[in-house]
């Protein structure tokens, strides 16, 4: 059986590919760390690293190792934290993702959902799905609350509903698109768009729509700020692109129109996350929040955003 403190200091010697670099991190002297290699290679039987005046490199061997190392590295730390959680006896942490579209839940979160948890600390990263797919697959997020990943490597992701959203149009008052009451797509072939950014879920809902019905949408701008695209809507009279839920605001558009289109173009909404991976009490506590929070119907036009 291997013995962890070895492998940390075998990780070390592996992360700085220097013995005097790996000792004052772990603060261990030099010998302690060679003499925890050596014995990882006589148990293995096979030499893990070549040392010379100058740098530390790994054999074969010992790169092939390493993978497995650090493995049981990980695990160790994630089992670790889990057991804190589940005793409570660490900070309650979360790193959680959402939209910029439906950012009306932060104030609920900072308020009422850490009324409850007074111990929590929640770390928010506001974007769309494409960077929150790749910041929850990489573990520098917990979960993310945005549109659900599609396509390949989606099978990597738990994903529990929360909302449907609907796709609408974001228009000035004044504009003849907002006396309709839903819009037919082909009238934004005669429009300057704002969409939402190319990394988005309405991004890449909208291109497929583009597509299937042969318009070349004029796109003067890709904004991942909603104040941006109401700056422009207001000023310019261009038609923004967003995506709204019944009963949730989005900030920043009041005074403005939102109408849905003629084939409403609807998705799911909610959270996802990396499966097999631990969430924190808090995490599954944040989900049953959110649930009883927001509405689970479709989102329906109407006035103001």
């Amino acid at each position: 059986m291997f013995n962890l403190r070895h492998l940390q200091y075998l990780n070390a010697v592996y992360q700085y590919k220097n013995f005097t670099k790996a000792s004052e991190a772990l603060y261990v002297s030099q010998p302690a760390i060679s003499s925890a290699i050596s014995a990882l290679e006589t148990e293995l039987g096979a030499k893990l690293i070549v040392r010379n005046s100058k740098k530390v490199a790994f054999t074969y061997e010992g790169e092939q190792f390493m993978v497995w190392a650090q493995r049981i590295l990980r695990l160790c730390t994630e089992t670790e934290n889990a057991m804190q959680d589940l005793a409570n006896s660490a900070e309650q942490r979360l790193r959680l993702g959402m939209s910029h579209a439906f950012t009306d839940l932060v104030p609920r979160i900072f308020s009422t959902f850490t009324e409850q948890h007074p111990r929590a600390q929640i770390y928010l990263d506001e974007g769309s799905m494409n960077k929150h797919v790749e910041m929850v697959r990489s573990e520098q997020l917990d979960l993310a609350y945005n549109g659900f990943p599609e396509g390949p490597g989606a099978e990597d992701f738990e994903r529990i509903p929360i909302v449907k959203a609907e796709i609408h149009a974001v228009l000035h008052p004044d504009s003849p698109l907002a006396e309709l009451e839903r819009i037919p797509l082909r009238l934004l072939a005669q429009e300057r768009l704002i969409m939402m950014d190319v990394q988005s879920k309405v991004c890449r809902v909208m291109t497929q729509e583009f597509e299937r019905y042969q318009i070349t949408p004029n796109i003067v701008l890709n904004y991942n700020q909603i104040l941006c695209m109401v700056n422009l809507v207001w000023s310019c009279r261009h038609v923004g692109i967003i995506s709204a839920v019944e009963g949730q605001r989005v900030p920043g558009c009041e005074g403005l129109v939102l109408r849905p289109f003629q084939e409403p173009l609807v998705f799911d909404v909610g959270i996802f996350m990396k499966k097999g991976r631990y969430l924190p009490k808090l995490g599954w506590e944040l989900i049953r929040f959110l649930r009883q929070t927001c509405p689970a119907s479709p989102a329906a036009s109407g006035e103001g955003c």
